[in-house]
């Protein structure tokens, strides 16, 4: 045997020996197994978070620069700084579901801190004043603002959260955004947001609790962020037990958190219960949407499902590696297709809902859920067919989600 035939015998060799190394037996070296697909998750959930508790420091700083030198330009300049940070945030509420230290508590590593940092819809009175009449729909509680027996710190107000009944919220982006915005009592079709104005730190009645309020709330987040940056970090807490889980089991955790968002917390949490909520002014279901003061729900919407997205092609920002899609793609490529084209139309319509000239509050003015005309149900309905797809392609790969 010639000796350049013996050099390819022992490669072709080492190349089949490598294949049959692969910790999920996979048929060529071009493949990605579920071991890297798990890892390239971690990194998306790092980034993702760290980005988001980015973008509230820089929130954070804007606030604090306006409750030191209340004007409507440090005002506006609070808001937008708001309104900027959402966007990361949104896309980190897949990792919901999956059972992470974001919204679990009884184990070591958990945080349970989800509802802390966004829950809603929120009678609105349980923080502040509210327009007369309004009750109905914003809460008749002595707010705590105006109970001057009430201190304002971090612990107070974090032990208030849902102190009454689910929407007695506290504390979060959407008490934040309460504060920023106060309520929005304008018909959905004049496409304006709440009105609060920024003498209400100035001279209003209990400008000082408000100011105190609006500081330690945003604190509180950004501290919230900041443990889910930590824990999510390479060597940290929750890092190292994801890490440790069997391969299959962290891939489950991963995908139903897609798998819930587009399926449920998205598809009929955050939109079809709107179309279908009378509460808010005029019935128009407003109260309900999920950043009803800002009118921002619609960026919600897009940032949400493109969170989805971002586990799906494990993709995120300048990350971009081995994905569930890839793993679906290698045992199935008739599943992979369906996947892909589902994916596709989501995002598609969704996209319709996020660059809307028109605010989310007037959509849902629009719509009914036995009707698929308009924007808001046809990507509820595209919702669904994508976690119907999420839900096959896990089985495919041998992942049973519930």
């Amino acid at each position: 045997m010639k000796k350049h035939s013996i050099l390819l015998l022992a490669l072709s060799l080492s190349l089949v020996f490598a294949c049959s190394d692969d910790d999920d037996n996979n048929s060529s070296n071009n493949d990605v197994s579920k071991s890297e697909v798990v890892a390239n998750y971690a990194d998306i959930v790092y980034q993702s978070y760290l980005d988001s508790y980015n973008t509230a420091v820089t929130m954070q700083t804007a606030i604090e620069t306006f409750v030191a030198n209340p004007t409507e330009t440090t005002f506006t300049a609070a808001k937008d700084a708001w309104l900027a940070a959402r966007e990361p945030y949104g896309q980190t509420e897949v990792f919901r579901e999956a059972n992470g230290p974001v919204d679990t508590e009884s184990d070591s590593w958990s945080l349970g801190t989800e509802g802390q940092m966004n829950a809603w819809p929120i009678d609105e009175s349980y923080i502040d004043y509210v327009a007369n009449g309004t009750e109905d729909y914003a809460g008749d509680y002595g707010s705590i603002i105006s109970d001057t027996s009430v201190t304002i710190n971090a612990a107070t107000i974090a032990g208030l959260n849902e102190g009454v009944d689910d929407k007695s919220i506290s504390t979060g982006w959407h008490a934040i955004e309460f504060l920023l915005w106060g309520q929005d009592n304008t018909a959905p079709a004049e496409d304006l947001a709440g009105q609060r104005s920024y003498t209400d730190y100035t001279t209003a009645a209990n400008a000082d609790r408000r100011a105190l309020y609006l500081t330690v709330s945003t604190d509180l987040l950004v501290n919230d962020l900041l443990d889910l940056v930590n824990t999510w970090a390479v060597g940290g807490t929750y890092r190292t037990v994801f890490e440790s889980l069997d391969t299959d089991t962290a891939l489950q955790q991963a995908i139903n958190g897609a798998f819930f968002i587009a399926g449920d917390e998205l598809s009929s949490e955050r939109m079809i219960a709107p179309v279908d909520s009378t509460d808010g002014i005029n019935a128009s279901g407003q109260e309900d949407e999920h950043s009803c003061f800002s009118d921002n729900t619609n960026r919600d919407v897009y940032a949400n499902a493109q969170g989805v997205i971002n586990v799906i092609y494990g993709s995120y920002g300048s990350i971009d590696g081995p994905s569930f899609y890839d793993l679906v793609s290698q045992a199935d490529a008739t599943q992979a297709l369906a996947l892909q084209t589902a994916a596709t139309d989501a995002m598609t319509k969704i996209n319709i809902i996020g660059d809307n000239a028109l605010p989310f509050d007037y959509l849902i003015t629009q719509e009914a859920t036995d009707d698929l005309s308009g924007p808001v149900m046809q990507a509820v309905e595209a919702l669904f067919t994508l976690a119907d797809e999420i839900s096959a392609s896990a089985s495919v790969i041998g992942i049973n989600l519930n």
